[in-house]
């Protein structure tokens, strides 16, 4: 159902897409989503899908005549429509029902419509995420793998070591969701986590 057809422009891609993240990190965001419910690939869920139509429409290069949107786009861009339309899970000023959305040219501007709305809906929060990030990174001293306690003597327990690992990786990877930089320290974290449950796994042997 729509929630608002009294006529607005879709946003052009420089507003749309104005506080996304690099490329490298939401395809890293994709990959985190993909593999969320509990490692069984979700690639269709709404979120997945406004994620890569918008990094498609940011990065790929138009194909065809002059003016005219890569395939590619347009079709996941028709896809996100008809998911909203059935769903009502559209969150743009205007709805997905409305005319100004048909054809080719009306999903992409539908998925950019769709795309500033959400992702403005993220901000917000992002300075929150920002902060627990470092606040894990500097409370963890580095390396997790180490054993030591951040400040103090006593080494930690395996147990320990693991719900730490488990926390810093989820700190990261929410980090990288909200578009935060954080790839790297994720990949690290996810290392870490690999090693620590490997080694919990050889002393049980």
């Amino acid at each position: 159902m729509s929630k608002n057809t009294t006529g607005h422009a879709a946003p052009a891609p420089e507003e749309a897409y104005a506080d996304a993240p690099a490329p490298h990190v939401e395809t890293a965001a994709m990959l985190n989503l993909a593999r969320a419910n509990h490692g069984i690939p979700s690639m269709h869920g709404r979120e997945w899908m406004l994620r890569h139509a918008a990094l498609l429409d940011r990065t790929a290069m138009p194909a065809g005549p002059a003016g005219r949107t890569n395939p590619a786009v347009t079709g996941v861009a028709m896809q996100l429509r008809q998911t909203d339309r059935h769903g009502g899970t559209g969150l743009g000023p205007l709805g997905p029902d409305a005319s100004e959305w048909d054809g080719e040219d009306g999903a992409v501007g539908y998925l950019r419509q769709e795309y500033l709305a959400w992702r403005s809906a993220q901000l917000p929060d992002l300075a929150e995420v920002g902060a627990a990030m470092r606040a894990m990174a500097e409370g963890t001293g580095g390396d997790v793998r180490s054993g030591q306690a951040a400040g103090r003597d006593e080494p930690r327990s395996q147990e320990q070591l693991l719900d730490l690992a488990r926390r810093r990786l989820a700190a990261y990877v929410r980090a990288v969701d909200f578009g935060i930089d954080a790839v790297a320290d994720q990949q690290r974290a996810e290392q870490e986590l690999r090693e620590l449950e490997a080694a919990g796994g050889d002393a049980r042997a």
